[in-house]
C-alpha cells in the first residue's frame, strides 16, 4: 500500500516547492525560471492536485490508521460511550468561555476508533472539551470551532482506552468517589474478559499501575464494594462512608459464619436493607451535586446493620455490640466459640467461674451460656440449680468484663482472682499510660479507675469519682457501661464474697 504524506497547512510556499522538487512532481521549464511569477505559476498549477484536509480525513479507512497528527471535523469524533463521568463536569462553564476567548480549541485531543468503525472517538480525556466545541460549532456555524487538531492513537483494547480516560481523570481530578468506584469495577471487569480469568485485587491493582493508575489495594476494595453492594447510595457515597459500612459488614460476616447463618438469606436482607435506607436519602438530595453521607446518617446504617443481625441471630442488639466490639479490640481472631458464647450472654467456657459437679453435669450444665438469666428462674431453685445460676451469672460477668477492657485497651491488666472478694484484681497503670494525653488516654484512664473502684472492696478516692463521672458524660461509652454494672450487681453475694 503506497503510504501518503501529509503536509501541515502552514507550509510556505518556499518549504513546498523543495519538497516537491526532491520529489520530482515539480518541473521547471529551464534549469533556472526566469522570474519568481513563472516559478509561483508553476506551484500553483501542482496545488490543484493537493486534497483539502477534510478529504484527506474522508479517505482514512478502518485498519488504515496509523499513528500521528491530523485534522478533523469536530462533528467527526464522538465522546466516549463508557465515560465514567455521570454528572456535567463542574468546570463547564470555565472551559467553554476559555475555548471561546481563544476562539477555537488549539490543544490537540487525542483520539482513537474501534476496529471496524467508521466515526473517531476520545482517546484520553477531552470528552468535555469535544462537547463544548461541537455546541459552539452548532450555534455559530463558525469555522474556526469546525475543525480540530488531533492525534490518533492505534487500538489496543477496551481496557486500554477506558484506563486511558481513568488516568485522565484522576490527573485532573473533578470527579467523585462513586464515578471512580463504576470506572474501576468496569475495568476490572474488562480485563478479566480479555485475559478470560478473574484477577485478584492485587493483580488488578499491579494492571492498572501499568496504564499509569494509581490504585492502592485498599482503595480498590472500597470501590469495588460501593459498586456491588451500595449501588442505591450511588453518588452520595465517599471512600470514608463505604469503608465503615464494608468494615461493619466484613465484622457482622464472622459473626454469621460463627453461627451459620444463610449468606444467601444474609445477602438478600442486607440488600434489601441498602436499598430502602437509599430510597429514603435519595428522595430528599439532588443527584447532580450530592452531598456526602454525614456521619449520623452512617452511624444510623451501621446501627440497622446491628439491628438486622440481631433479629437473623435471634440475640439482643446490645449483645452484637459487645461482640463486636470484643472482635475488633482482640490481638487474635476469636474463635467461632467463643463468638457464639458472646453473643449468648456468656464467655468461653475453658475456665470455669464454679466447676460444675457430677449431678449438675448430669442436669445439662454445660449449655449454661444459653440458660435463662437468673432473673427469670424460679426463687424455689434446688442447690444445684442454684449453682449453675451462679455459674450463668459469673460467666456474663466475665464476658461483661472482657468487652469492657477491650473497647479501652486494659485487657492486660485484668486478671481473675478467686482468692478475693470480687473475683478479679486490676494492675496499676505504668509508663505512658499514666501521663497519656488526648480523650483515648483520658477514657483509657478512667475506664481503669472504674474497674479499680469495683475489685476494691475498700472504695476508692474523690478523683476516681471524678473520672468515673468523665465516662458517664459520654453517651459512647454509656451500654459499655451499662452490661458491665448489671452483670457485676446481678452475680449473687453473700457475705461480701461472690459465691
Amino acid at each position: 500500500m503506497t503510504s501518503k504524506t501529509r503536509l501541515p497547512e502552514t507550509i510556505s510556499i518556499k518549504d513546498l516547492a523543495l519538497h516537491m522538487e526532491k520529489q520530482g512532481r515539480l518541473r521547471a521549464p529551464s534549469p533556472r525560471p526566469s522570474s519568481t511569477a513563472e516559478r509561483r505559476a508553476l506551484l500553483a498549477a501542482h496545488s490543484l492536485t493537493v486534497k483539502s484536509p477534510e478529504n484527506a480525513a474522508a479517505d482514512l479507512k478502518a485498519g488504515q490508521d496509523a499513528e500521528g497528527w491530523m485534522m478533523l471535523r469536530c462533528s467527526d469524533v464522538d465522546c466516549y460511550d463508557r465515560n465514567p463521568r455521570l454528572r456535567t463536569n463542574p468546570l463547564y462553564a470555565d472551559i467553554r468561555a476559555s475555548i471561546k476567548s481563544r476562539e477555537g480549541l488549539h490543544d490537540a485531543i487525542a483520539v482513537t476508533r474501534r476496529p471496524g468503525a467508521g466515526r473517531y472517538m476520545c482517546y484520553a480525556g477531552a470528552n468535555t472539551r469535544l462537547q463544548v466545541v461541537q455546541e459552539l460549532w452548532r450555534e455559530t456555524q463558525d469555522a474556526k470551532y469546525e475543525w480540530v487538531r488531533a492525534v490518533f492513537r492505534p487500538w489496543v483494547s477496551e481496557s486500554d482506552v477506558l484506563a486511558a480516560h481513568l488516568t485522565e481523570n484522576q490527573t485532573h481530578g473533578e470527579t467523585t468517589f462513586w464515578e471512580k468506584a463504576r470506572g474501576a469495577a468496569d475495568l476490572k471487569g474488562l480485563l478479566e474478559s480479555e485475559l478470560g480469568s478473574p484477577l485478584s485485587l492485587r493483580a488488578f491493582s499491579e494492571r492498572a499501575g501499568k496504564y499509569g493508575l494509581k490504585l492502592h489495594t485498599v482503595t480498590a476494595v472500597n470501590y469495588l464494594f460501593a459498586v456491588e453492594q451500595l449501588a442505591a447510595f450511588g453518588a452520595h457515597l465517599t471512600h470514608e462512608s463505604t469503608g465503615a459500612i464494608r468494615g461493619r459488614f466484613g465484622h457482622l460476616e464472622k459473626l454469621a459464619e460463627a453461627l451459620n447463618l444463610d449468606p444467601y438469606v444474609r445477602q438478600t436482607e442486607f440488600q434489601e436493607l441498602v436499598s430502602d435506607a437509599g430510597t429514603a436519602i435519595n428522595a430528599v438530595r439532588e443527584q447532580d451535586n450530592p452531598p456526602r453521607l454525614t456521619v449520623m446518617e452512617v452511624e444510623r446504617i451501621l446501627a440497622q446493620m446491628n439491628a438486622q443481625f440481631a433479629r437473623q441471630a435471634n440475640c439482643p442488639v446490645s449483645a452484637v455490640e459487645q461482640t463486636l466490639r470484643a472482635v475488633m479490640a482482640a490481638a487474635k481472631p476469636l474463635s467461632a466459640a467463643e463468638i457464639r458464647a458472646r453473643l449468648s450472654g456468656g464467655a468461653p467456657l475453658e475456665i470455669p467461674a464454679v466447676m460444675p459437679t457430677s449431678e449438675e453435669v448430669d442436669s445439662g450444665v454445660e449449655d449454661l451460656p444459653v440458660q435463662q438469666p437468673p432473673a427469670v428462674q424460679s426463687k424455689r431453685a434446688s442447690p444445684s440449680s442454684a449453682r449453675s445460676s451462679d455459674a450463668v451469672d459469673d460467666l456474663s460477668f466475665a464476658a461483661a468484663l472482657d468487652g469492657f477492657s477491650a473497647q479501652f485497651r486494659i485487657s492486660s491488666l485484668v486478671r481473675s482472682d478467686p482468692d478475693v472478694a470480687p473475683g478479679f484484681r486490676v494492675d496499676p497503670l505504668a509508663g505512658d499510660d499514666l501521663t497519656a494525653d488526648g480523650e483515648e488516654g483520658r477514657a483509657r484512664h478512667a475506664a481503669h479507675r472504674l474497674l479499680l473502684r469495683l475489685s476494691d472492696d475498700a472504695g476508692g478516692s474523690e478523683a476516681d469519682a471524678q473520672h468515673i463521672v468523665s465516662l458517664l458524660l459520654q453517651p459512647a461509652y454509656w451500654p459499655l457501661m451499662r452490661t458491665l454494672m448489671d452483670a457485676y450487681h446481678g452475680r449473687r453475694v453473700t457475705d461480701g464474697r461472690v459465691e
